[in-house]
């Protein structure tokens, strides 16, 4: 720990300093800079979530909707370190109190949790501070991890780095992995406190698709206009994927078909990457329509230019391709296996249990490369195949629900009888 805490006391001037000339850095900092009032917490059990980013929120966010549900009293703190669930989920309502984590000096984090007085930090996936953990141990506050994860090529599990992370782990009073094999490899750091549990993510997308009543009516209507045609979702999806999907379409309207219609939703919905497909749209002689246009022209392409609409897209999907499989990690495939969508990504899917699980059962196709022949010859014996795999993947979702609701009863055990 003095290694530790010596190279974040140099580090964080050099941090200071490059804020200054990048914007979104210096906002992290400025995030930073106050501290909610948790006066309101007083006389209530104060559970403190903490998120790394706007995923794990959604992991942490599905286990106090349960813990809520019979304990209307609670307040619930959450933090989180990077900005970006600042900026997803800063109007959510379940957390009483939403905060930047303080950077992890020992200082800050003893004054940190003398001011919330917290009866239990639960932390999502991986994102476990050293003074964090090791304040709240001293200051008697049970610590738990939920939806853990550890993948093989992580050096957390491997010398001299897994001496470390043993320190981080082994206070904590249980570590909820999401399967048998991470479950194993956590072991490796701290043999004693990890439980094989399963993922919060499923109960997460469960509940923010009960909450998508406001979406309803404007898929209702994408929906009528799709009409008859098969309609391939692209979520989550880069430049690469973009021109294998219209590749594919260019492909059957030269060949006299016009029976497949693409929605995209990019990963990033900046102007210039909208202005890119629509061009690319052109130039391949497909017509293009846009969420935000708020008009009925016809199109082979839909463009959806917001954020948040993307989970309830997947089920108008013929098929589902899922986007990051050609950049280096896949995106999350579980709201395309609860809409029950066939899934196609790139070959990156080592990154997600989920989406490597799902190619072992023969639920998910991978392209190894970017070609729109290839994909087009999977979409193809998909649409075939379609009513068996589309069963198949809703039981496997049915199967992996209900996760947060078991954890919350060993943590709300844990807080009663400590």
């Amino acid at each position: 720990m003095l290694f530790y805490n010596l190279l974040l006391f140099l580090l964080y001037p050099l941090l200071w300093l490059v804020s200054r000339l990048h914007r979104r850095l210096r906002q992290n900092f400025v995030l930073r800079e106050n501290l909610p009032d948790f006066s309101a917490a007083r006389d209530k059990k104060h559970i403190w979530f903490h998120a790394a980013s706007a995923g794990e929120f959604e992991q942490v966010r599905a286990l106090a909707i349960e813990m809520r549900k019979n304990n209307k009293d609670f307040y619930f703190s959450f933090s989180f370190f990077s900005d970006s669930a600042w900026r997803a989920r800063k109007n959510d309502s379940v957390p009483d109190a939403f905060f930047a984590l303080p950077f992890d000096f020992p200082w800050r984090m003893r004054s940190l949790v003398a001011k919330m007085k917290p009866d239990a930090l639960i932390i999502g996936k991986y994102d476990a501070w050293p003074n964090q953990v090791a304040v709240c141990r001293n200051a008697g506050v049970p610590v738990y991890l939920v939806s853990a994860t550890l993948p093989e090529k992580s050096l957390r599990h491997k010398f001299p780095l897994r001496v470390f992370m043993g320190k981080i782990y082994r206070p904590m009073r249980s570590i909820f992995a999401i399967n048998a094999q991470h479950a194993e490899r956590l072991r490796t750091i701290s043999p004693l406190n990890v439980f094989e549990s399963g993922d919060t993510r499923f109960d997460a997308i469960a509940f923010r698709l009960q909450e998508g009543a406001v979406h309803a009516k404007a898929i209702n209507a994408l929906k009528r206009r799709l009409g008859r045609r098969r309609v391939i979702v692209g979520g989550s999806t880069y430049a690469t994927s973009e021109k294998m999907i219209l590749g594919f379409l260019r492909g059957r309207l030269a060949s006299g078909k016009k029976d497949f219609a693409a929605v995209l939703a990019p990963h990033h919905i900046h102007a210039h990457r909208i202005e890119a497909i629509v061009s690319l749209c052109t130039a391949h002689g497909l017509s293009v329509a846009r969420l935000s246009d708020n008009t009925r022209v016809p199109f082979d392409v839909f463009i959806i230019d917001a954020l948040g609409v993307l989970p309830y897209l997947y089920e108008i999907a013929t098929v589902a391709y899922v986007g990051g499989g050609f950049e280096g990690s896949v995106h999350s495939v579980i709201e395309a296996a609860v809409a029950g969508s066939p899934i196609v990504t790139g070959p990156a899917i080592s990154n997600s249990a989920e989406a490597t699980e799902l190619k072992d059962m023969g639920l998910l196709q991978v392209v190894e490369q970017p070609d729109g022949q290839a994909f087009g010859a999977v979409v193809e014996n998909l649409c075939k195949t379609r009513p068996a795999v589309s069963k198949k993947l809703r039981t496997y979702f049915r199967q992996r629900v209900g996760v947060s609701r078991q954890i919350m009863h060993t943590v709300m055990d844990d807080l009663y009888n400590q």
